[in-house]
């Protein structure tokens, strides 16, 4: 895969002080990562960058929308998702993930490589639960999920086993087996 150098940011070049980066992410950006959970999705991504020394700052503001499946229909819907992000790159020596959110990488390196960072963060502003609004579910679905003639039970399903039938004759006191 091909990087894109628009999330390319300079390393080595950037000057102390707070940087800022817009980027627009569309269907484009989901389709160049294999196996992506989301096919479609515009969303906007703000990054502001605090640049120290040995140290920068990468503050992550997420605000759009995402085609995921629904939970409960699987229909396809819009899910607005909204998160604040922030990651840190110590400048050293030598690269190194030290954490899941610092990442130590040469202080002479020409440029670093924010896409998987937009994705995955993207990726965790999605709930765990994701269903439509209330009402509107596909009807179909829902009239199948929710049918009166799915809590009967059958005559077979009401014929208790004899091998079980059998245990309906002891009763339990105090936890002991008495012959009643």
């Amino acid at each position: 895969m091909e990087k894109n150098n628009e999330f390319l940011i300079p390393v080595s070049g950037l000057a102390l002080g707070s940087h800022s980066y817009q980027f627009e992410i569309n269907d484009d950006f989901f389709a160049e990562r294999e196996y992506s959970e989301i096919q479609k999705g515009n969303v906007s991504v703000r990054l502001t960058i605090d640049r120290q020394e040995t140290l920068m700052t990468l503050h992550f503001g997420i605000n759009g929308a995402v085609c995921v499946p629904c939970d409960r229909c699987a229909d396809e819907f819009d899910l607005s998702i909204s998160d604040e992000r922030e990651f840190f790159l110590k400048l050293g020596t030598e690269n190194a993930e030290e954490s899941d959110d610092v990442e130590a990488i040469p202080a002479d390196q020409a440029n670093y490589d924010v896409s998987s960072l937009v994705y995955e963060y993207i990726i965790l502003a999605i709930p765990m639960h994701r269903v439509h609004p209330d009402g509107q579910c596909n009807p179909e679905v829902m009239a199948m999920l929710t049918t009166e003639g799915s809590n009967e039970i059958t005559e077979e399903e009401k014929e208790i086993d004899p091998r079980w039938a059998a245990l309906k004759g002891i009763k339990l006191e105090n936890n002991q087996i008495t012959d009643k």
